[in-house]
């Protein structure tokens, strides 16, 4: 004991929480104006396929990671665009972090921390391996997040990240619902990983229904008070003590507009992943200035959802693909503190799964621009904008 302070199926139309679909609007009309707005722009001179996986505006310093099919190199930029360090840590080398579960981590002046199959390594920004600590029961994982937006927290002397799921696990059984852990903590110095957070009962995935393989996995934030989590699809927020055992202290509802996430079926269903690319999914919170910040994707209406899975010819698949990407946009809601909607869009430029808070400021990476390649990415610095 430790202590810590402080797919070609039918679909189930009815199993899907269903509204006139207006997505593929920009921004909508609220009484409140309370939005997000762009302060800053970073450009980094780099062509390539970045992931931006940790910033410190306090340094100024940019880590990102760029991935082909057999490599991936880490890189550090600074704030004026230009690229100062670039070496792998991947593949056949003493100092290798083999596979990362989770975004590298910045975690000094001049140090960041690898998550990977073969532990905690820290790196100096030069390349140069800080430290290395051994985890206990590594397991291969059924997914992983690795880009900005799915950072690893700390809880005093520990690290905090979400459980990526076990192969073994067997998800014909509903007793799964009542016994996984969702998260894990994982001691600094020694390594030691410890399962905690298990499904509250009261959450939409203890309600008697099957779900696709870790439908709930969780998203988070750390606040000076709580660890906040939101279990996949499911719009609301539970609010957890910051003290081992982790209890549950309360929870908020969350009214997403025009949001269509799937509320499992009555019989197991291996081939229900399916409709995770369709199904509502809430990716990304953030707690900002006294109010939530979440980063979703509203799901396909029900008519979407049952002509996503009938039989198409390649032609008539991509252009249903294409189709669909237009009319559904990933979206930002802001709540207040008590979980009242204040505004809902969808951001033209930057992508609602990447923002972080950095230094008491809120972080996003540009989206890209699908006509023209361009020899640099963006960052944006974003804030509010109350009227």
């Amino acid at each position: 004991m430790f202590k810590v302070n402080r797919f070609l199926i039918p679909i189930y139309a009815l199993s899907l929480l269903s509204c006139n679909s207006s997505q593929n609007h920009t921004e909508d009309n609220n009484t409140q104006k309370v939005s997000l707005v762009k302060q800053d722009s970073i450009h980094i001179n780099y062509l390539g396929n970045p992931s931006v996986h940790d910033i410190n505006p306090k340094t100024g310093t940019i880590l990102f990671v760029n991935s082909e099919e057999t490599k991936e190199t880490i890189h550090v930029a600074n704030f004026d665009g230009e690229v100062e360090f670039s070496y792998p840590k991947f593949g056949d080398m003493p100092d290798t972090y083999g596979i990362l579960f989770a975004p590298l981590k910045i975690i000094g002046v001049n140090e960041f921390l690898a998550y990977g199959i073969n532990g905690l390594l820290s790196y100096d920004f030069t390349g140069k391996n800080i430290s290395k600590t051994r985890i206990s029961e590594i397991h291969p994982y059924n997914f992983a997040r690795r880009s900005m937006g799915y950072a690893i927290g700390e809880i005093e002397e520990h690290y905090i990240y979400i459980d990526q799921g076990s192969r073994s696990a067997d998800y014909s059984d509903l007793k799964i619902y009542e016994e996984v852990h969702t998260m894990i903590i994982i001691h600094k110095s020694t390594g030691e990983k410890t399962p905690i957070i298990k499904i509250p009962s009261s959450s939409l995935y203890r309600n008697g229904q099957f779900f696709h393989r870790d439908d709930w996995a969780p998203i988070f934030e750390i606040t000076d008070e709580n660890l906040m989590v939101i279990f996949g699809g499911e719009p609301r927020i539970y609010f957890f003590d910051k003290i081992y055992p982790f209890d549950l202290i309360k929870y908020i509802d969350l009214s997403l507009p025009n949001y269509n996430y799937f509320q499992g079926d009555p019989q197991f269903n291996p081939d229900s992943f399916r409709r995770w690319f369709s199904s509502g999914q809430i990716h990304t919170i953030t707690y900002f200035e006294d109010h939530f910040v979440v980063g979703y994707f509203p799901g396909y209406d029900s008519q979407d959802q049952i002509e996503s899975m009938e039989n198409k010819s390649p032609e008539e698949a991509r252009a249903f693909g294409t189709r669909m990407r237009e009319k559904y946009l990933d979206r930002v809601a802001i709540f207040d503190s008590t979980g009242e909607l204040l505004f809902d869009f969808a951001p033209e430029d930057y992508h609602p799964r990447s923002i972080i808070q950095r230094d008491g400021s809120l972080w996003a990476m540009q989206k890209e621009n699908q006509d023209v390649e361009l020899d640099y990415f963006g960052i944006f610095k974003i804030g509010f904008s109350k009227k």
